[in-house]
């Protein structure tokens, strides 16, 4: 059964026609590209290559004894945590700091590493 309308004031239509209509607005489509990127940020699978990237990338900077003796941590507004094992091989990262920055950055400027923290970590 067909709904009944109700007569509407003059005044009232006047005034209800003053009111905008909202509109939904158009779906868009998406890139598969885009998709494809947000899932893997959320997934954390850019992390977890990022991460194995940067090891690779320390390895072949300061070599494969001292890439042995010291661990890659995360990177925080910046800064590349390192974990060494005692001072001596924290003391030579330390020496080679500002080098280690500069092939970090030549190499990878996706990073965004402007330094190193070197901490020593005997538990390793």
């Amino acid at each position: 059964m067909p709904a009944k309308k109700t007569p509407v004031d003059p005044d009232e239509a006047f005034y209800l026609s003053l009111i905008p209509k909202q509109k939904s607005p158009p779906l868009e489509a998406s890139k598969v590209s885009k998709v494809l990127r947000q899932v893997i940020q959320r997934r954390g699978y850019a992390a977890v290559q990022s991460a194995d990237q940067l090891r690779v990338a320390w390895a072949e900077i300061v070599g494969p004894q001292l890439a042995k003796q010291s661990q890659v941590g995360k990177i925080v507004r910046g800064q590349l945590m390192i974990l060494a094992p005692d001072k001596v091989v924290a003391n030579e990262l330390e020496f080679s700091k500002s080098q280690i920055v500069r092939q970090l950055q030549s190499r990878h400027p996706e990073f965004s590493i402007r330094s190193l923290k070197i901490r020593v970590d005997g538990s390793q």
